[in-house]
């Protein structure tokens, strides 16, 4: 005796499960993106601005392969006069701006992504 039974849905749910690994990478890519402008910009607002030019030296390298996104100074220029900033010496206060802006948005990223990844499946936000 053979039954059959029927699945409503189930193609639906096979072309959705689908798009996971392309949902997430966009989702990922969004979110490194947002979360590194958003440090960026904060650190940009947070750095003194008496003398140099640390604030433009500032910058972000996001790489979507890796899943990675570093908010930082890289020229070589300014990169000494940059820690001496953050960290202070012992002729100078410390003025913090780096560290504070990556802990003001690190609590956004897992909202950032879940919504991102939510849209991206076409699931609104």
């Amino acid at each position: 005796m053979s039954r059959r039974i029927r699945l409503d849905g189930l193609q639906d749910a096979l072309r959705a499960i689908g798009r996971i690994p392309e949902a997430a990478r966009a989702a990922r890519a969004e979110t490194l993106t947002e979360w590194a402008d958003g440090v960026q910009n904060t650190a940009e607002d947070r750095v003194p601005r008496d003398k140099g030019n640390l604030w433009e030296a500032l910058d972000q390298q996001v790489n979507e392969h890796f899943g990675r996104a570093d908010v930082g100074v890289w020229d070589p220029a300014e990169l000494e006069y940059a820690m001496y900033v953050e960290k202070g010496t012992s002729k100078m206060d410390d003025q913090p701006y780096l560290l504070p802006a990556f802990n003001e948005h690190r609590r956004q990223v897992t909202r950032t992504y879940r919504a991102a990844f939510r849209r991206h499946m076409g699931g609104g936000s």
